[in-house]
């Protein structure tokens, strides 16, 4: 895996005009999710949030709904690195450990994709969206009683969920086997897929409109 870097220096303009477009990406990534969202938690409550990372994992775009989540999106990606060393194009990994990637609690499950050009990993696209039901001792998997993180239910590390752009069925059935509301759950996992792969096109097409060492300079 081939981390991007460049000596590139930009004007303060250019830095501008590029990170105003990174946060519309953001922006139409969120849109896109809480239209495709089959959970009312997602597609009316708006309970998710999307963000642009560097290949480092720190959040470099946003158009925040939960700050709560926009906060967790560092921890997640480098709980990512830390796992796998062959990351390529077409990956895609969910987390939702609040220890091990930083989920607020366990029913934010995030979904990350990363974004190559050129051959070299220039940025992360994900989202977190709260889950209806992932298990545990009551519908909603969010206890008032619960005294450790266990009673929320079903715990991902950082798993590679989809590889060459194809989705990873087996965990699909851990998932759907630990919750209540399977359907609701897999759907909005799925949205979330569907709107890191919409900011992973963006992001390729503002690499073409301005070139990748301009893009990496924005990420730096």
């Amino acid at each position: 895996m081939a981390q991007a870097s460049t000596s590139v220096q930009l004007g303060a303009v250019d830095i501008e005009i590029t990170k105003s477009s990174l946060d519309g990406i953001v922006q139409e990534m969120q849109n896109s999710l809480f239209r495709t969202g089959y959970s009312t938690i997602v597609r009316e409550s708006q309970d998710a949030s999307c963000a642009i990372m560097n290949p480092a994992g720190d959040v470099v775009a946003q158009h925040v709904v939960l700050p709560l989540h926009i906060g967790s999106f560092p921890a997640c990606c480098r709980a990512i690195l830390k796992a796998y060393d062959d990351i390529e194009e077409g990956d895609g990994y969910i987390i939702n450990h609040p220890y091990e990637g930083g989920s607020p609690h366990a029913p934010d499950m995030a979904v990350i994709t990363p974004v190559f050009a050129g051959g070299e990993l220039i940025a992360f696209c994900g989202s977190i969206a709260h889950k209806s039901d992932i298990g545990g001792p009551v519908p909603g998997s969010c206890s008032g009683q619960a005294k450790e993180i266990f009673n929320e239910g079903l715990h991902i590390p950082a798993l590679r969920y989809q590889r060459g752009g194809k989705r990873d069925l087996e965990i699909e059935r851990i998932i759907a086997a630990n919750s209540r509301t399977p359907e609701l759950v897999l759907g909005d996992i799925r949205g979330q897929l569907g709107s890191s792969r919409l900011g992973e096109q963006r992001v390729l097409e503002l690499v073409e409109k301005f070139g990748k060492d301009h893009i990496i300079a924005c990420f730096a």
